[in-house]
């Protein structure tokens, strides 16, 4: 069925814009390779293979085997032509670190030439095998040393005798020299690239195996065989299209792709703009781009497609679909003239979400990074924002960040309509001033049926969020904000999975009706801390209590390092985890209510509602807990939290501030008590006083970089700092 068609689009080659052509050699190819004849359109994608070197050496077996390697479509641009598009060489030498993307091809004048429709990947395998080198990094070695990415090439061992279940029957691989050098005397590497040196397969193959005391009959069969691939036989087999419409290339290109290694669109949409682009090759601009966000520690995963959709959105191109008909001159020439607007932008939003804690593997998805990248645009922010002490850059950033955790935390909001939805927000925030316009952008969304409201039923899915989730980090980090999460940190199990085995259960008396529960729960987020890179190596399999009494020596410090972890009564084993396990998923309950704005009444009227507080005061009941460490001196037994409210107290003052003081009512130890901060701007706690809510606030949490007028807030969530500025 195959020749019968070959034929017939080979007698019609005259009536159409495409023909098959005469296959010619590997040399032959290779040869027009590196006169630079044979080109690469920018609609190609990267060289995807040599992150793959096995699939490399399996190419070189499958043509020393005589098998075919599929058709190649060549695309014959003419020399008034080949100005108009943007092309690129053949990667040869590939380097992980500093070499990853093909150079750009400078047409000075025009000039016939082929670009390669398909093929691009096994065309530059076998460039690379024959001219070229590969340079991988090492596991364990410094990203940026260059010692780190040894140089290989690529070798065929002249003495590997297949068997009959082998899956290849030539042993090709990738060495440095050294590495085939020190081979044993059972194996014989010969540098592939020499067989393009050799002028006949007779002579100078027997020189070459008498030279090297060759004597297995193996050794000229598979240096004969490589010779006759590369020199003789004619392995690329070749349409070739002649037709000079984009659109009918673009539509061909995505035909024949459509089985092989995926394009994204915007791998065939950057060839446009970069034909049409004056000022720079977008290409190369925004692979630039990609790998700097990439690189923003402690590192991300974002894509082209990203990168370009950003484009679109934030020089308010109409219509961001991903289409030929999107991608005009007119549109090119707005996007062009913008972008080095559009390239700090995204690198100021890559590295607030950065310094948010986020990274690619914490971050759920990456469209959340356009509406922040478009608001930096729109206000002209730059680097100086990100780490602004100033109270409404600080201010600003807090509005972000808890807007993006809790987009990033419903589900929902990034899937279908993406397109639309990002259209409408960028409408608002071109439109808003001042700040994030957090109210607008939610109205938005909940119009859309993307509500970023939360409920109970979701409130208990995200308490059993477990520990490899991508939205792990975001709760943690949502519950315990005032974690300087800026440096590495780790999601850490607080009671170690090690210690939850079955077989350790068993031996600690642990009824094994218990064990499966235990088990899934030592995975879920009530068990899940953040803690920094140090502290999370160093724990490892110990015991929570143990750890933290070695850990902290100071037994004031131990105590708000706990308070501020929500972990009371850390049980001395594992026995006692379920208690501590409900104890703390009710705490992070409470919390969660309040920083994602659900009613108590939601979460009490559940089946699964928080435990009882321990007293009756119907006003303390209707408010979430706020943590108490212990103190020294207090017994082993009985409350260890301290449940109760804030309740604003105050007056206006002359200078037109409003002198803030608050009342906190709960149980501590089973007694029922108050206590109050000012008016006066102080706290008198069991004979202690502090001159302002932030040195209360220290020493309740432990960490110096609290803010009082932050931390303490109404019962509806409501800071009290906001107090001042409302007047």
């Amino acid at each position: 069925m195959i020749p019968e068609v070959l034929t017939r689009l080979h007698e019609r080659e005259d009536e159409r814009a495409m023909a098959y052509k005469t296959p010619i050699t590997i040399k032959e190819t290779l040869e027009r390779i590196g006169s630079n004849e044979y080109l690469l359109p920018a609609i190609q994608r990267e060289l995807v293979w040599a992150q793959e070197p096995e699939r490399m050496t399996r190419l070189f077996d499958s043509i020393l085997r005589g098998y075919p390697i599929g058709t190649f479509l060549f695309w014959s641009v003419p020399a008034e032509q080949s100005q108009q598009f943007t092309f690129y060489e053949f990667m040869r030498e590939w380097h992980e670190l500093n070499h990853r993307h093909n150079d750009r091809v400078s047409l000075d004048q025009p000039r016939a030439l082929t670009a390669i429709l398909d093929g691009q990947q096994r065309l530059s395998t076998l460039n690379i095998g024959l001219h070229g080198s590969l340079a991988h990094k090492l596991p364990g070695r410094r990203a940026n040393s260059l010692e780190a990415y040894p140089v290989k090439y690529l070798y065929v061992d002249l003495l590997y005798e297949p068997g009959e279940d082998d899956d290849v029957q030539y042993s090709f691989s990738f060495l440095t020299p050294a590495q085939a050098e020190a081979a044993p005397e059972t194996l014989h590497w010969y540098r592939v690239s020499d067989v393009l040196h050799l002028s006949d397969n007779g002579p100078e193959i027997f020189a070459y195996i008498q030279r090297h005391d060759l004597t297995s009959q193996r050794a000229f069969h598979v240096l004969n065989r490589l010779w006759r691939s590369i020199h003789e036989d004619p392995a690329i087999n070749y349409f070739e299209e002649r037709e000079q419409s984009l659109s009918r290339v673009l539509d061909i290109f995505v035909r024949v792709n459509s089985g092989g290694v995926q394009l994204t669109k915007s791998d065939l949409l950057l060839s446009i703009a970069t034909a049409q682009f004056t000022g720079r090759d977008a290409r190369e601009e925004i692979h630039a781009l990609v790998d700097e966000l990439n690189a923003t520690w402690p590192g991300f995963r974002f894509t082209k497609d990203l990168v370009l959709k950003s484009g679109l959105v934030l020089t308010d191109i109409g219509n961001i679909n991903f289409a030929v008909g999107n991608f005009t001159a007119n549109n090119m020439a707005v996007l062009d003239q913008k972008w080095d607007d559009v390239d700090r932008a995204l690198r100021v939003a890559v590295k607030l979400i950065a310094s948010f804690g986020f990274s690619e593997s914490t971050l759920s998805a990456d469209s959340v990074l356009v509406p922040i990248a478009d608001y930096v645009f729109t206000r002209k922010l730059d680097d100086t924002f990100v780490h602004s002490t100033d109270e409404n850059a600080r201010a600003d950033r807090a509005v972000i960040r808890h807007w993006m955790i809790r987009a990033l935390l419903k589900p929902g909001i990034w899937g279908s309509a993406l397109n639309q939805v990002l259209r409408a927000l960028h409408q608002i925030i071109r439109d808003s001033h001042g700040r994030f316009p957090v109210e607008a952008i939610e109205a938005e969304l909940a119009r859309r049926g993307k509500s970023l409201t939360f409920d109970t039923e979701l409130i208990e899915d995200l308490l059993d969020t477990p520990h490899r989730s991508k939205r792990t980090f975001a709760l943690l980090t949502l519950l315990y904000d005032w974690i300087d999460v800026r440096s590495e940190f780790h999601v850490n199990h607080i009671f170690p999975r090690s210690l939850a085995t079955r077989a350790k259960q068993r031996d600690q008396g642990i009824p094994e009706g218990q064990w499966d529960k235990i088990t899934d729960q030592v995975e879920r987020l009530a068990n899940l801390q953040l803690l920094p890179g140090a502290d999370s190596a160093k724990k490892q399999a110990q015991l929570p209590l143990e750890w933290v009494l070695t850990r902290f020596s100071d037994p004031q410090a131990r105590d708000a390092w706990l308070a501020g972890h929500d972990l009371y009564d850390l049980p001395p084993t594992l026995a006692d985890f379920p208690t501590f396990y409900e104890i703390r998923r009710a705490t992070m309950r409470e919390r969660l209510r309040h920083l994602l704005g659900v009613q108590a009444s939601e979460i009490r009227s559940t089946a699964e509602a928080a435990p009882a507080l321990p007293f009756s005061d119907p006003v303390a009941q209707a408010v979430a807990h706020v943590p108490r460490p212990r103190r020294p001196g207090d017994p082993q037994t009985g409350s260890r939290a301290f449940y109760g409210r804030a309740e604003v107290l105050g007056e206006m003052l002359d200078s037109g501030l409003l002198e803030v003081g608050m009342r906190l009512y709960g149980v501590y130890r089973g007694d029922r008590y108050h206590t109050e901060i000012g008016p006066g701007g102080f706290l008198r706690w069991q004979g202690r006083t502090f001159d302002s809510p932030t040195q209360a606030a220290i020493r309740l949490t432990g960490q110096r970089s609290v803010n009082g007028w932050t931390f303490w807030k109404l019962p509806d969530g409501t800071p009290i700092g906001e107090l001042r500025s409302r007047v």
